[in-house]
């Protein structure tokens, strides 16, 4: 047991040691490329720790509990669970790609620490299932996000961030204690859990913070906060397990509309970012979608498209902010041209976007496929409104291709991709064929986790089935 601790203990430090001594360097150096170096390095330190929990099965199942136990606690500080297993490795390596791919001219220094702090967070919160502290680090990472933005030129988006941000803050705090209280409140906290995860994922019709911290924010530190959808992780832990069926199949409902309505509305974007905002809309609420539990294969697909979106949908931001470092601000009402200068921008931007639509052999298609199979035999009109958004996702990224890289041939200097950035967008095109072309050890761990979650929510239910009818007596 003691040589356990001690492994999971050299596993924390490695995992979440490296994005904080980042972020103390960050502070005291004022050399903000040789910040990013020492960034990259933590960064890769971080990835290789996180994807130990995903190649060790010894870690999974382990639990550092509170010494004292409360339902606002929770039963652990630390659980690494199947899901937490499948998950952990999003934050360092999202965070490893944005801040190499980062042009040189957008470089931060205090930017860079906030990145890593935020890359340590949403580590961490994925091996927690204590409310308080999922909690904590839900106002952590908005507050970040909210000390970056803050400094962009545009103060109204910094406005209806921090109210969206805020009131989501305040509805998953009530929420957390009404079901700490229990009794008759516990329908309440559920209640205001899922709205404060409505308002953080920007579902329809708390969306509107999405698209404005694309359009008039810095797309690195977005994504970060986004792409990652802590929303749906807190969704995993808090509501799932505790919610009735027909509860999830409210949220369901809500996540595939908006997942339509945020395709539909990136088709007519006359702005590149804007666009990337409602696409990430509708990619986002298609995960939540998966979380109704009524299939296995449902919620298998929703976990693995929660990794694919994560990936293809930052590999297509870094693509549109590699291209406005070189031609400024991006408009798709004309055709730009540019194929000819940077083809492999040009064909990663493509991959990208179409593994956000399930293209085949990409593990987009894996994630979308399962979804919508299990969706449809158990609810065939919910597995329409997840073809529909697909198609229009398919649509809306071949829009943005054909206007940002199509036309007339480009006249000036030959564009050429950066080593690093080169890279970057190699390495999630490898990710991202690889595990579509070879999905088994993917898949295998998403039924892990999609079990785990089942298993948790029927142990939940069996508990309250008595209380219900001893009530109803």
């Amino acid at each position: 047991m003691k040589v356990m601790m001690i492994i999971v203990g050299v596993w924390l430090s490695a995992l979440l040691g490296p994005p904080l001594l980042a972020t103390l360097w960050a502070m005291v150096d004022d050399d903000a490329r040789r910040v990013r170096r020492v960034a990259v390095v933590a960064a890769l330190v971080a990835c290789v720790a996180a994807a130990a929990s995903y190649f060790v099965p010894e870690l999974s199942g382990v639990r550092l509990a509170w010494p004292w136990r409360s339902a606002l606690l929770g039963p652990s500080i630390v659980r690494v669970s199947a899901l937490s297993s499948f998950l952990v490795l999003l934050p360092p390596v999202l965070w490893l790609a944005t801040i190499t791919s980062t042009p040189s001219a957008r470089l931060d220094r205090l930017g860079l620490g906030r990145t890593a702090l935020g890359a340590a967070i949403g580590a961490f919160a994925f091996l927690t299932d204590s409310p308080l502290l999922l909690a904590t680090c839900w106002a952590t990472s908005s507050g970040l996000f909210l000390w970056g933005l803050a400094s962009a030129p545009n103060r109204r988006a910094t406005r209806v961030v921090a109210y969206y941000h805020g009131g989501s803050l305040a509805l998953l705090v009530g929420g957390i204690v009404a079901l700490a209280i229990g009794g008759p409140t516990g329908s309440l906290g559920l209640a205001l859990v899922i709205a404060a995860v409505l308002v953080r994922k920007g579902i329809v019709p708390f969306h509107a913070w999405i698209p404005e911290a694309f359009d008039q924010g810095r797309i690195g530190p977005t994504v970060l906060l986004s792409a990652p959808q802590l929303g749906t992780y807190v969704a995993a832990t808090l509501v799932v397990p505790n919610a009735p069926e027909a509860t999830l199949r409210v949220v369901a409902i809500l996540s595939l509309v908006t997942a339509v309505y945020g395709a539909a509305l990136a088709l007519f974007q006359a702005d590149a970012r804007r666009a990337l905002g409602y696409l990430f809309v509708s990619q986002s609420a298609l995960v939540l979608a998966g979380l109704d539990c009524t299939s296995e294969d449902a919620l298998t697909g929703a976990l693995v498209l929660w990794i694919s979106s994560a990936l293809a949908f930052t590999g297509v931001s870094r693509t549109v902010l590699a291209l406005e470092a070189r031609r400024g601000r991006l408009l798709l009402t004309r055709h730009h041209g540019g194929f000819d200068q940077m083809p492999l921008l040009a064909a990663s931007f493509l991959l990208f976007g179409l593994a956000c639509s399930g293209f085949p052999g990409t593990l987009g298609f894996i994630g979308q496929e399962m979804l919508i199979d299990g969706t449809v035999r158990s609810f065939p009109a919910m597995g329409f409104l997840a073809v529909a958004a697909a198609a229009l996702t398919g649509l809306t990224v071949l829009r943005m291709y054909f206007s940002l890289f199509c036309g007339r041939p480009s006249a000036g200097p030959r564009l050429r991709l950066l080593r690093r950035e080169a890279v970057v967008f190699g390495g999630i095109a490898v990710l991202l064929v690889a595990s579509g072309v070879l999905p088994g050890r993917v898949i295998r761990a998403g039924e892990r986790a999609s079990e785990a979650l089942l298993r948790a929510r029927d142990a939940v239910q069996r508990l309250s089935a008595p209380a219900e009818r001893s009530a109803s007596d």
